[in-house]
């Protein structure tokens, strides 16, 4: 890379085309962002800015994903059912559309007097 920038100084114009330009052929041969920040002495945000700046399409966070992958199957089997489930999903959807009966509104229970409170209200 070219000679090292000074820590925290303003980069614009044809020097950040520059740097967007080497940071992107960095980033599309494999380097990790970071990698790019530690190697230049600059901010992972000013390196990922500028990366977005210069139109480059970013990858996705490496790692464990939370989910299990959904894979497409081919065997026909579980498409049936699959068909199956969605017909079945598809039923009560239209059930729902109906108007819903109006129910009673609940009344709240009666709230319990204790016994000093009823004797006290007869003196």
């Amino acid at each position: 890379m070219a000679k090292a920038l000074a820590k925290g100084s303003r980069i614009t114009g044809a020097q950040r085309t520059t740097l967007a330009s080497q940071y992107a052929r960095r980033y599309a041969a494999g380097d990790s962002i970071r990698k790019i920040a530690d190697d230049a002495g600059r901010s992972f945000g000013f390196v990922h800015g500028v990366l977005k700046e210069a139109g480059v399409e970013l990858r996705g966070r490496g790692g464990a994903t939370r989910g299990v992958k959904k894979t497409a199957s081919s065997s026909p089997a579980k498409k049936t059912t699959a068909a199956k489930k969605t017909a079945t999903k598809k039923a009560p959807a239209k059930a729902a559309k109906a108007p819903a009966k109006k129910s009673a509104a609940k009344k709240a229970p009666a709230k319990k007097t204790t016994a000093k409170k009823a004797s006290a209200r007869k003196r």
